[in-house]
């Protein structure tokens, strides 16, 4: 395999330019440019690319649009995002093509005008953070597989790309190499400083993606699950901050010709419980009947303990029975959960009919969104209701409800513009109030949990504020 080089700054364009591998095959002076835009920034919502003012597509954070012949020529690249305030519900870019935001378009949050020539495949990436971001353009030598080299079999080879898109990696060394290669210094294919870019080709096989500090290959960072790779395609990685929607503090996400998170093998499960049940007591919660010593000791109403590790061995299932304080002779719950690997979760403990002890599993996935609060409404009662999260002061009865949960269920997470807003809760259906008004606030990166809980008296209901309240 020839290794490429790794990214360096051209000033012209102000963008990473990448070496391509030489090949037989390439004929890059007739190739018409490939122009595809990823989401890097990792406390971004998602965001809209658009070529000029053509929308492409909406993309997710550590997600990227598919790949498009353009014509060669400058293009001004727009990302765009639905902020607080904006009045529109989606981005069409500037609809009425006079250069200012109106009340129907989102916000333009970054924008790069490039020079697209013949010849070469360019990755846009919106890096940096919401109050910080930029556009980077990435070029590279477009290659061109052979399909009659080889005797007529085709080249059996692929090409790879790897960005260090991450905020707090630093400089590191990466690896491909096959399932149980022992690594030496010799075998780096880049070492990446933030913002770098690699581009080189591999044979077609299963490899294992490192990453490691510069020069120490024996104590990596980030170890891949094993994947494939096929004869003439081409997989980018884009190496990115972890968020809380995993345990790890690396995302390395796929793009091109393959897509989803490559996730770490050797990454943990954590889990942690909350107390959420107004009939109940402090309680102890024992996993796999090791009732020696409790994995989370005297848990008060109200209370969300730590995340605690679990032992692999123990996912599926994990058995947690909940007892009084000090008292394993009294069982209250017996759970028995299935937990992703890799996954954070939360078990809520919520009172059932007649108060007896009941749970309900979440994996908490939120990420946190700088522009906006996210919230997670509970419903653990034994009748459906309507949640209404609306703006402080508005009339409930003329306001759309915000989620309608069954019976002892938990809703996804909601974005909220930050500011003031009254909870009302009313039996589903009706406009019959069986809480509220309670006034909260919400605010930007913030993570809220509100849990509509049971009272005594039958006809009405109450909450419990979780989160960054």
């Amino acid at each position: 395999m020839k290794r490429a080089s790794v990214a360096r700054i051209l000033p012209v364009f102000l963008a990473f330019i990448v070496v391509g591998c030489s090949h037989s095959g390439s004929s890059s002076d007739t190739v018409k440019p490939t122009l595809l835009a990823f989401n890097a920034a990792a406390d971004m919502p998602d965001v809209t690319f658009l070529r000029v003012e053509e929308v492409w597509s909406s993309i997710t954070y550590g997600v990227g649009t598919g790949v498009r012949s353009v014509d060669p020529d400058t293009y001004d690249l727009h990302f765009d995002a639905l902020l607080p305030g904006d009045l529109t519900t989606a981005c069409a870019g500037d609809v009425n093509k006079n250069g200012a935001k109106d009340t129907n378009e989102c916000t333009r949050v970054a924008t790069k005008s490039v020079n697209l020539i013949d010849g070469h495949e360019y990755t846009a990436a919106l890096t940096g953070h919401y109050s910080a971001l930029d556009v980077t353009l990435y070029d590279n030598t477009a290659h061109v597989f052979s399909t009659t080299s080889n005797g007529g079999t085709g080249d059996t080879d692929m090409q790879v790309q790897f960005f260090n898109w991450s905020s707090k990696l630093g400089t590191f060394d990466v690896y491909l190499e096959p399932p149980g290669t022992n690594l030496s210094v010799t075998q780096v294919k880049a070492t990446l400083a933030p913002g770098q870019a690699f581009t080189g080709m591999m044979e077609q096989g299963t490899y294992v993606l490192t990453l490691t500090p510069v020069g120490d290959p024996s104590n990596p960072f980030y170890l891949s699950q094993n994947f494939d790779v096929a004869q003439r395609t081409r997989v980018g990685f884009a190496i990115l901050d972890g968020t809380n929607e995993s345990t790890s503090n690396v995302k390395v996400s796929r793009f091109r010709d393959q897509g989803g998170d490559l996730f770490d093998r050797r990454t943990q499960t954590l889990f942690r419980m909350s107390h959420v049940a107004p009939s109940t007591s402090n309680v102890d919660a024992y996993a796999q009947e090791r009732y020696t010593a409790p994995l989370f000791a005297n848990v008060a109403l109200k209370q969300t303990t730590a995340y605690t590790l679990i032992d692999p061995a123990d996912l599926n299932p994990l058995e947690i029975d909940i007892t009084p304080v000090g008292n394993v002779g009294v069982l209250l719950e017996r759970a028995q959960l299935s937990l992703p690997t890799g996954s954070l979760s939360t078990l809520f403990l919520v009172n059932a009919a007649n108060s007896t002890l009941n749970t309900l599993l979440a994996v908490d996935t939120a990420r946190r969104v700088a522009p906006y609060a996210q919230l997670r409404l509970m419903n653990t009662l034994t009748q459906n209701l309507d949640f209404y999260v609306i703006p402080h002061a508005n009339n409930v009865y003329t306001s759309t409800v915000t989620s309608a949960l069954s019976a002892s269920s938990i809703g996804g997470s909601q974005l909220f513009a930050p500011g003031d807003y009254d909870v009302f809760l009313m039996r589903t259906g009706t406009t019959t109030i069986v809480y509220g008004p309670q006034e909260v606030h919400l605010a930007g990166s913030g993570l809220y949990t509100i849990v509509g809980v049971p009272t005594a008296d039958v006809s009405r209901a109450d909450i419990l504020e979780l989160g960054d309240f």
